[in-house]
């Protein structure tokens, strides 16, 4: 009797965990519009090219991660690696990394996408340029979490 009051519990979490993929897309997806600025703060925001929103991280890259940290940055640039990366009990998520428009230096950005966002990122191509909002997340790395991307365009145009 008592190893079934264990493992009936698992079963149960285990089911309710399969069933619940469209529970989970709108659950971050309405935790996404809850906790990103809003359009009247981001159309407000500054545009920030790859090579500006990098320069002061190689400047000083203690006092830009004390500045940025946590912050909603708006960035324009090229599209240059897109990639789906297995996570945890079947999950998964993105990484898209883009460079300036201009090659005014060669360090990457990063930004970690959702698995909730696969059609945003499925609409990228390597090579189109995207203006992205983010929250910069860790400087290590460049990468910037909790997205939103404004627009793109494919190939440049």
């Amino acid at each position: 009797m008592l190893l079934r009051f264990r493992v009936l519990p698992l079963v149960f979490v285990i089911s309710l965990l399969s069933g619940c993929g469209l529970a989970s897309k709108a659950f971050y997806s309405a935790g996404d519009k809850l906790f990103q600025p809003g359009d009247d703060a981001v159309a407000s925001m500054q545009t920030y090219s790859v090579a500006q929103f990098l320069q002061p991280f190689t400047l000083n890259p203690a006092k830009a991660s004390s500045d940025y940290l946590g912050k909603w940055v708006k960035v324009r640039g090229v599209i240059v690696d897109i990639r789906r990366k297995s996570g945890i009990a079947g999950s998964y998520y993105f990484i898209v990394t883009m460079r300036d428009e201009q090659n005014k230096t060669d360090k990457r950005l990063t930004f970690n996408f959702g698995s909730h966002n696969r059609a945003d990122v499925e609409a990228l191509s390597n090579g189109s340029v995207a203006t992205i909002v983010g929250q910069v997340h860790q400087w290590q790395d460049s990468t910037i979490r909790r997205y939103r991307i404004l627009r793109w365009l494919n190939n440049g145009s």
